[in-house]
């Protein structure tokens, strides 16, 4: 287009200045060895013109005879690329339409031609987890994770496709194997918070939860909840090693942890089960003087014998304090019977059965009457606890 344009302006040049060169006697004298070419101004132009005009008419000839070449000799290979780029689309079409046989023969078949074969095999593995077939679709991830800038598209599409089969195990494997940048990724933690959940992994949960709540993958309720359960499950963890490696872990924790009467309370459940309280005990009716808590006071049901009679008075004191709590009673009641103390586990029975009359209780008391050979006061309230919703 710029030489027609030059050749034009050149054209027109020479219909302006021709008329005034024609008066001109100058010439052209052209010598070469013996050749000689001798001509007038304005014939010499004109033949420049032609020469070059040809010149352009030749050049334009060659090009669409080799471009007209190149297309006819690339028309089946464009063909190929633009059934393959069609049937890929068609293959993601499928795929959200159910028909998933196809979605995979196609994705599959024209992959090699894409121009964007990481979603024919994406599209591909995700047909063939519909179908059931593991081992394909295990094998599409692979050739995916081959293409270059594929690592954090096919990891996402490999957990969200594990969790689908519920196959926790094989996801946690594959992120046990990345390296910290690939974890850090917004897309790979929506997925490492569900599966360490899952498998309660909470030793490997609790350093991503401040990430996941960076990236609003949680609200900060539900981090501060999930922050608070591995906390809690990671002692049952460290309580396996002993009292040692419990005590030096709950240490370790933020005083504000520390402060949580629902986390203390499964520590001190971990500590007695060690058979520890000791190490506890004026702590824990420090706490439940202060405020009373129905788990903490839990705790101390499972209390042996030894450590039942070093508590009974502190129990005995919260039944003052708290005179409406019928768990204290039930619980003196039971530290009583652990210490063969069967007049005083009467005692408490029978404010318990006033208090808060239940099947249970009834069955305790009846069950101290018959230690203290009153047979026919037992039998009386083993009858009651009969007629007790619960």
């Amino acid at each position: 287009m710029i030489r027609l344009l030059i050749l034009a302006l050149i054209v027109f040049a020479g219909l302006l200045v021709g008329p005034m060169l024609i008066d001109q006697k100058g010439y052209v004298l052209i010598a070469i060895n013996d050749w000689t070419i001798e001509s007038s101004v304005v014939v010499m132009v004109m033949a420049i013109l032609v020469f070059y005009a040809a010149l352009q008419i030749v050049e334009w000839v060659l090009v669409n005879v080799l471009m007209a070449w190149g297309k006819t000799r690339n028309w089946f290979g464009w063909r190929r690329q633009r059934v393959a780029r069609e049937k890929t689309l068609s293959s993601v079409l499928d795929l959200a339409q159910g028909n998933y046989l196809i979605a995979e023969k196609n994705s599959v078949k024209n992959a090699q031609l894409s121009d964007k074969p990481l979603l024919n095999y994406l599209t591909a593995a995700q047909a063939a987890q519909y179908q059931g077939k593991s081992q394909q679709r295990d094998q599409y991830l692979a050739l995916a994770s081959e293409l270059a800038n594929s690592q954090l598209a096919v990891g996402t599409t490999r957990l969200k496709l594990y969790i689908a089969a519920q196959q926790y195990d094989e996801a946690l494997t594959w992120l046990l194997e990345q390296d910290s940048e690939t974890l850090n990724q917004k897309s790979i933690l929506r997925y490492a918070h569900t599966i360490y959940t899952k498998l309660e992994r909470w030793d490997l949960l609790l350093p991503i939860l401040a990430k996941t709540e960076k990236f609003n993958l949680i609200d900060s309720e539900q981090y501060q909840s999930s922050f608070e359960r591995c906390q809690r499950e990671l002692l049952v963890t460290e309580a396996k090693f002993g009292h040692q490696n419990l005590a030096k872990y709950y240490r370790g924790l933020s005083r504000k942890l520390r402060n949580d009467i629902d986390v203390f309370s499964d520590y001190c459940a971990l500590v007695i089960e060690l058979g520890q309280l000791s190490e506890i005990e004026a702590e824990i009716f420090k706490r439940l003087r202060k405020q009373f808590h129905e788990p903490l006071l839990r705790t101390l049901f499972d209390a042996n014998e030894q450590q039942a009679q070093d508590i009974y008075q502190d129990v005995a004191q919260l039944t003052r304090q708290y005179p409406q709590q019928i768990s204290t009673f039930d619980l003196a009641g039971t530290l009583s019977i652990k210490t063969h103390h069967w007049g005083k586990a009467k005692e408490w029975w029978q404010a318990a059965v006033a208090i808060e009359p239940s099947r249970s209780r009834y069955q305790s008391l009846a069950s101290v009457q018959r230690q203290l050979g009153e047979n026919h006061g037992a039998l009386e309230n083993f009858e009651l606890a009969l007629k007790q919703q619960q």
